[in-house]
Parts: structure tokens; C-alpha cells; sequence
């Protein structure tokens, strides 16, 4: 079995509902959202295709942020912590969120503790959904 690069919940609230939710447990977290890309419009604005709900909320805390950034320079290509939302075919709304551990295992010295923390935190944030 290979290991997971994202931490995932399956919430019952339709996708508007749980971007609501989403973003004040990530706040509760001390993260803010920096940007959003609606793929499905996107998708359906290009292509022509029909996807269902699918967002990705670009997710940053400060202060962890800057201490990546102290450790790695080039960390801002990781930068910010993507947080998926998408329709669940079941019902309800699938959130994602990369694992900063699995990551950043590549990165630098001094980045483990970091990713250790930005992970307990987005883990607490998502955990708080169910």
C-alpha cells in the first residue's frame, strides 16, 4: 500500500455549505485562504466539460509559512497548502487537503517539525468537520 499525500474526510453538507465550514476550521487553525480556483467552471468554461463541484482552496498559517521559509527557500513552491472540495457521487462533499509530511519529505532540514505541525493543524481543522 503506498503511502496517501492528502488527509481526506467525507462531510454530508453539499459543497457551498462545507467550503463554509472548511474555511472556519482552517481559520480555528490559524490558517487564512489566499486564493481559490474553481475547476469546474474553469473546466467548463474551456472545455465544455460537466465535472461537478470541485475547488481548491490555497491555505496558508503565517507563522508556520515563515519558518518553512526560514528553513527552505525554495519552499514556496509548495506554498500555499491546497485544500480540495468536491462533489462526493455518494452524497456530501469530499475535502482533501495535501499532507504537509508526505510533501515536504524531500525538503530540508529543519522543515519535519514544520510539516509536523501544519499537518496536526490541517488534521485538527478537518477532524473538526465530522
Amino acid at each position: 500500500m503506498s503511502q496517501s499525500y492528502t488527509i481526506t474526510v467525507t462531510v454530508p453538507e453539499a459543497p457551498a455549505e462545507a467550503e463554509r465550514r472548511v474555511r472556519e476550521a482552517l481559520a480555528e487553525q490559524g490558517f487564512g485562504v489566499l486564493s481559490e480556483i474553481d475547476v469546474e467552471s474553469a473546466l467548463r468554461e474551456k472545455l465544455g466539460e460537466e465535472i461537478g463541484a470541485y475547488k481548491i482552496l490555497g491555505a496558508c498559517n503565517p507563522a508556520l509559512a515563515n519558518r518553512a521559509i526560514a528553513a527552505d527557500r525554495d519552499i514556496g513552491a509548495l506554498l500555499p497548502c491546497n485544500v480540495l472540495l468536491r462533489a462526493n457521487p455518494d452524497g456530501g462533499t469530499d475535502v482533501a487537503a495535501a499532507d504537509p509530511q508526505a510533501m515536504l519529505s524531500l525538503g530540508a532540514a529543519g522543515l519535519e517539525e514544520v510539516a509536523s505541525e501544519a499537518r496536526q493543524r490541517i488534521r485538527t481543522a478537518l477532524d473538526s468537520l465530522s
